[in-house]
């Protein structure tokens, strides 16, 4: 009998899974509906993420957010319908002005972060209508 051709011996390896225990655990913004302050413990990386994570303290424990470019420990970070438009604050896209560099974007509200999720990428406000974005 034959050799095996060697476009049959090509791509018989195992595909890499990640292993879930060594997660750090899911990272997930506030929401936007109630206002909520926050401090930033730590800046993490995890293997289950490209972008580095951070550890950011609210009154009711820690969480894990995706880091935006150029925030720094110490950071106060704010969530909700009141909070300002700055660099780390999680607000609502209609309240975001145009020309704002954002990142982490739902396609439905409620629904999380689907687009613009890997670290060093943006997406641009371009304009805001009455009743879309």
């Amino acid at each position: 009998m034959g050799k095996r051709l060697i476009q049959q011996r090509r791509g018989k390896g195992s595909i890499y899974k990640a292993l879930k225990h060594n997660s750090k655990g899911n990272a997930r913004h506030a929401k936007v509906n109630q206002d909520e302050a926050g401090v930033i413990k730590d800046i993490v990386t995890n293997k289950l993420h490209s972008a580095p994570l951070l550890v950011v303290k609210y009154s009711d424990g820690e969480r894990l957010m995706i880091a935006p470019e150029g925030v720094r420990v110490g950071e106060k970070i704010i969530s909700g319908p009141k909070a300002p438009v700055s660099n780390g604050n999680t607000v609502a896209l209609k309240n975001v002005p145009e020309g704002t560099a954002i990142f982490n974007i739902e396609k439905n509200p409620g629904y999380g972060g689907k687009f613009c999720k890997t670290s060093g990428s943006a997406a641009r406000v371009i304009t805001n209508l009455k009743d879309k974005i």
